[in-house]
C-alpha cells in the first residue's frame, strides 16, 4: 500500500478511496488529488529567470553598435555573433535620452530583418551610475534564424519626440538609426560529415533513485484517483458550455471603437493612429478572404488584390486611395487635417461593413479557379 507524507502526517490512499463513497467526499478527493499532483510535478523544477532583467553576455561573443543624435543615445547588442541554426538569437535595443524626450518602441512586427521574432519584452535598464541620460528604455527580442548562411538586420530605427524647451524642433518626431547588422548562421554540423563510427559506446546500467521512483509512483496513483473521481462526478452532473466566437466584422468594429476612444490625432500621434487604422482593415480583409494582407506592403497587397479580383473596380480604387493616403502619413510625415482624418475613419467603416460583397466575390473567384 502506497502512503503519502502530507503536512508532516502519513495518510493512506485507502482513506482517500473510502472518502469517495459520499458526494462531498468524491468532490474533495478529486480536488485534493489534482492539487497534490500539481505539487509533485513542480518539485525539483529550477526557478525561471526574471524576464524584466537585462542579460549580460561577454563582449567578445556579442555584436555591439552605438550611435547618438542630439539628446538621444542608441545601443544595439546582438548575441551570439556567430549563431548556429538551432540557436535563438538575443537582440537588445537600449535607448537613452534626456528627461523631456519621448522614446517610442521599434515597430518590427513578426520579423527583424531575416530573423523571425519569437519573443518580445521591455526590460528595466541596467543600473549604471555613469549613465548621462536619465530617461532609458530597453527593448528585448528573441529571434530565430530560418536558414543557414548570411542573415541581414537592416538599420534599427527608433522614433523619439524632443519636448525640451531649448529644442529647435520641440514636439516634432525624429529618428535615430543604427548601422545594419549582418550575421552568418552556421548549421549544426558545419563541414563535418556524420558517421556511425563517431557514436559513443552504450553506457552501462545505471542504478535507479528509489526516492524519485516512489515520488513518481505516488503521483501516478493520485492521478488515477483524481481521474476516477472526476469520471464518477461527471456521471452525476453533465455541464455543457457554449463559447461564442465573434465574427471578423464584430472584432474589427470593436477594435475600431477602442482606437477612436483613444483620440490619438488630438495628441499629435497621427502615425500611430494610421498604423492601427490600416492594420484593423487589413486584418479584417485577411479574416474574410485568402489575402495575407497584414504581411504585405501596400503595393504587394494591391497587386494581389487586382490579380484575384476579390473586389469590384470601384471598391479596389477606394481601398487603394485609403491605403496610399495612410502611407503618406505613416512614412512621409504628412500631417492630415480633421477632414482627412474623418474621411479615413468613414472609409475604414465602409470596408468593414462590405463583408457580404467581399465574401461573395471571394467565393466566386475560388470557384472560377476550381472550374
Amino acid at each position: 500500500m502506497i502512503r503519502l507524507l502530507l503536512g508532516g502526517r502519513t495518510q493512506s490512499l485507502w482513506f482517500v478511496l473510502a472518502d469517495m463513497k459520499t458526494p462531498n467526499g468524491l468532490r474533495r478527493s478529486a480536488n485534493v488529488g489534482v492539487a497534490i499532483l500539481m505539487l509533485l510535478l513542480t518539485i525539483g523544477c529550477a526557478p525561471t529567470r526574471d524576464r524584466k532583467v537585462p542579460i549580460d553576455h561577454p563582449a567578445s561573443e556579442s555584436i555591439v553598435l552605438k550611435n547618438g543624435k542630439g539628446p538621444v543615445e542608441l545601443q544595439v547588442r546582438l548575441w551570439p555573433k556567430e549563431p548556429r541554426l538551432s540557436d535563438l538569437v538575443e537582440l537588445e535595443i537600449e535607448v537613452g535620452a534626456e528627461g523631456d524626450v519621448v522614446i517610442r518602441p521599434p515597430e518590427f512586427g513578426e520579423a527583424v530583418g531575416d530573423f523571425l521574432v519569437r519573443d518580445y519584452t521591455e526590460r528595466s535598464p541596467r543600473k549604471n551610475p555613469g549613465q548621462s541620460k536619465p530617461n532609458r528604455r530597453v527593448f528585448y527580442y528573441q529571434l530565430e534564424p530560418v536558414y543557414s548562411g548570411a542573415h541581414l538586420i537592416r538599420s534599427v530605427a527608433i522614433e523619439f519626440e524632443d519636448n525640451r524647451d531649448s529644442s529647435e524642433h520641440k514636439g516634432e518626431s525624429s529618428w535615430i538609426e543604427s548601422e545594419p547588422i549582418e550575421v552568418t548562421v552556421t548549421s549544426e554540423l558545419g563541414d563535418q560529415v556524420p558517421s556511425l563510427s563517431n557514436l559513443e559506446p552504450m553506457a552501462p546500467p545505471q542504478a535507479l533513485n528509489n526516492y524519485g521512483v516512489w515520488w513518481w509512483l505516488a503521483g501516478v496513483a493520485i492521478l488515477v484517483v483524481a481521474g476516477v473521481g472526476y469520471f464518477l462526478r461527471g456521471r452525476n452532473q453533465v455541464e455543457t458550455a457554449t463559447l461564442y466566437q465573434p465574427t471578423a466584422e464584430e472584432i474589427a468594429h470593436s477594435q475600431l471603437a477602442s482606437l477612436l476612444a483613444e483620440n490619438l490625432p488630438s495628441q499629435g500621434m497621427f502615425k500611430d493612429f494610421y498604423l492601427r487604422l490600416t492594420g484593423i482593415v487589413r486584418t479584417y480583409i485577411e479574416g474574410i478572404t485568402s489575402l495575407r494582407a497584414p504581411e504585405q506592403t501596400t503595393e504587394e497587397f494591391l497587386r494581389e488584390m487586382g490579380q484575384k479580383e476579390v473586389f469590384s473596380k470601384d471598391e479596389s480604387y477606394r481601398l487603394k486611395e485609403f491605403l496610399e493616403a495612410a502611407d503618406m502619413v505613416k512614412y512621409a510625415g504628412q500631417r492630415p487635417d480633421a477632414g482627412q482624418i474623418d474621411s479615413s475613419i468613414v472609409r475604414a467603416k465602409e470596408f468593414i461593413d462590405m463583408k457580404p460583397r467581399i465574401a461573395d466575390a471571394a467565393n466566386d473567384s475560388m470557384s472560377g479557379r476550381v472550374g
